[in-house]
């Protein structure tokens, strides 16, 4: 299947019942092209102009792989024979479609700007697409509670793992679980909760800890300490954790 008919299966599948959109119209509307236009192309009349078919992939998020490019984006996944749990015999194998495969990374690694190395990959974490706490999110990375870390008990505990959307660096509303550096280039990063208050001419961002009696929390300045650029304090959003339920 060659790009532009893989491309319009996909948009396909999101239309109707399970899926993103109810009808084609309210996809256009969603997506900011023209309807008629999209819905010739679902129809398989003819295809797209290249800045349509740009705005609707930025819209869902859609990121490209080139040949060769080395890249700790999330990637789709293939199953080669999987094995199945004893609860899952005689059901049908899982759809690979259905999941991203999301590099897992030390914290300092998952916090450093672009794509992660390769070589700085320590494993990958198989995520279902269709959730509601992942749909639609593409650049996502997975960071594992350190041994000695601590501040977040009873919410995370060490050995846990989180899910980071490191497109999402808004911290409103305040309380929100984020993956965040210290300034400049020896700050150390760490899952906090996030605060924000407009103070004077600049914002303060305040990192604490579910655990606070322990670990007091951290006060910055957007603009004193990381130059106004929000993505330099923040890195991304918790939207998922997996927890050994026997610490519990």
């Amino acid at each position: 299947m060659g790009f532009s008919e893989d491309v319009r299966q996909r948009l396909n599948d999101l239309i109707g019942r399970g899926g993103l959109y109810p009808n084609k119209k309210r996809m256009a509307d969603a997506l900011e092209v023209d309807p008629s236009q999209l819905n010739r192309f679902l129809s398989g009349e003819r295809g797209l102009t290249m800045d349509s078919l740009g705005r609707i992939l930025d819209k869902l998020g859609v990121q490209a792989a080139f040949p060769n490019k080395k890249t700790g984006a999330a990637r789709d996944v293939c199953f080669v024979a999987p094995g199945k749990t004893a609860s899952g015999q005689g059901t049908e194998n899982p759809n690979p479609e259905d999941y991203l495969a999301v590099p897992l990374a030390a914290s300092p690694v998952a916090a450093g700007p672009g794509l992660i190395p390769e070589d700085a990959i320590d494993g990958w974490v198989l995520v279902w697409r269709h959730h509601d706490s992942v749909r639609l999110r593409t650049n996502l990375v997975a960071v594992e509670i350190g041994k000695n870390e601590n501040s977040m008990i009873p919410a995370l505990h060490p050995g846990d793992l989180v899910l980071v959307d490191r497109d999402d660096t808004n911290p409103d509303p305040a309380g929100r679980i984020m993956l965040v550096t210290e300034p400049g280039e020896s700050g150390g990063a760490m899952v906090k909760r996030v605060a924000t208050k407009r103070v004077d001419d600049d914002v303060e961002l305040v990192f604490y800890s579910d655990n606070s009696r322990e670990f007091p929390p951290f006060t910055y300045r957007l603009n004193r300490d990381y130059d106004g650029d929000i993505s330099r304090a923040i890195v991304g959003k918790v939207v998922w954790a997996w927890s050994d339920m026997t610490r519990k």
